[in-house]
C-alpha cells in the first residue's frame, strides 16, 4: 500500500505528516533523504518547489497569486533552475533579472538550499518516491469553501481558524498534543497546521479530487495542487 505523505520545511529540517489509520502522526527529519528509509512507496506533497523552468517565471506561482488575492505575497516566485546554482545572492539576483526580467527575493534565496534539496530527491528516488508541489494557503482556501483567509497564519486568530478547519476534515487531530513533541524553536506551530493542510491535498490528488494551476495540466509542466 502506498504511503501518503505531507512535508513543510521548518527550521530542523522537515516536518512530516502522515495518516495512520485514524491518527496524523507527525516527525521530523533533518533531510529528505531520511524519507527513503521506508520500503513503502510514497507519494508526497510539499510545500516547495518540485518542477522548475530554464527561464521565465512559473504561470503557476503568478496564478496562485491571482486565486489569493491581498494574501498573494505568501506565493515566492520559484527561480528558474539556472539561477540555483549561483554561488552569492547578488549572482542569483544578477541572473534571474537576465531569465526572468525579476530578482530574486531574499526571502526565495533563503530557501535555495531547501529547493536544491528537492530538485535532488525527486531526481535519486523517482521510482519510489513521487513529489507533488502544495501552497498551504491554497489548501486552506479550498478546506475554507474557496474563501482565502485573510488573517496571517502567523497570528494567534488566524491559526486559530485554520486548525478549526483541520479539525473538521480530521475530527481527530489534536494540535496540543500535536505541539508537545516538538520545540517551537525547531518548528512552530504554522509548521504543523501547514504539513497537515499539505497532507489533505495530497490525499486529493490521489483521490483525483485535487485542483491545481494552472488549470490545464496537459500545457505545462509546473504545477501547484490544493
Amino acid at each position: 500500500m502506498k504511503k501518503i505523505i505531507g512535508i513543510d520545511g521548518c527550521r530542523a529540517g522537515w516536518i512530516v505528516a502522515s495518516l495512520e489509520e485514524k491518527e496524523i502522526v507527525f516527525q521530523v527529519i533533518s533531510s529528505l533523504e531520511d524519507l527513503n528509509k521506508s520500503n513503502r512507496i510514497s507519494l508526497i506533497g510539499i510545500d516547495m518547489p518540485v518542477n522548475l523552468v530554464k527561464k521565465g517565471l512559473r504561470l503557476a506561482d503568478q496564478e496562485a497569486r491571482s486565486l489569493l488575492k491581498n494574501r498573494a505575497s505568501t506565493v515566492f516566485s520559484a527561480p528558474p533552475l539556472p539561477v540555483l546554482n549561483a554561488p552569492s545572492y547578488l549572482n542569483a539576483c544578477e541572473l534571474s533579472f537576465t531569465l526572468t526580467g525579476k530578482k530574486i527575493s531574499k526571502q526565495s534565496w533563503n530557501i535555495f538550499p531547501k529547493i536544491k534539496e528537492v530538485q535532488i530527491a525527486k531526481e535519486t528516488f523517482k521510482d519510489k518516491i513521487f513529489f507533488y508541489e502544495i501552497h498551504p494557503e491554497l489548501s486552506f482556501m479550498a478546506m475554507n469553501n474557496m474563501k482565502v483567509i485573510q488573517h496571517s497564519k502567523k497570528l494567534q486568530e488566524g491559526k486559530n481558524i485554520r486548525r478549526k478547519l483541520i479539525e473538521v476534515i480530521y475530527p481527530f487531530f489534536d494540535f496540543s498534543k500535536a505541539r508537545l513533541f516538538f520545540s517551537k524553536k525547531e518548528v512552530a506551530d504554522d509548521d504543523i497546521l501547514d504539513a497537515v493542510a499539505v497532507l489533505w491535498s495530497t490525499k486529493r490528488i490521489v483521490d483525483n479530487i485535487a485542483e491545481s494551476v494552472p488549470k490545464n495540466s496537459k500545457e505545462h509542466s509546473c504545477h501547484i495542487f490544493f
